[in-house]
């Protein structure tokens, strides 16, 4: 499962979606940063975030209770 994040300038994280399927989450970061005009790019847990606006793809985090 894969969340849809938006990052901004100050690199504040903005949840767009969580918990969607690959497929899903690659068509809806692509959608958003077209209407955004912003880059998109999965980002892997050992890698640092990037700079500037951007739409990122990742693994959703499973919570243990």
């Amino acid at each position: 499962m894969f969340d849809v994040l938006y990052l901004d300038r100050t690199r504040r994280e903005k949840v767009l979606a969580s918990g969607l399927a690959r497929d899903v989450a690659c068509e809806l970061a692509r959608q958003e940063a077209c209407s955004r005009d912003v880059g998109r790019m999965f980002l892997a847990g050992s890698e640092r975030a990037p700079l500037g606006e951007m739409i990122l793809i990742v693994e959703t985090q499973r919570q243990v209770a």
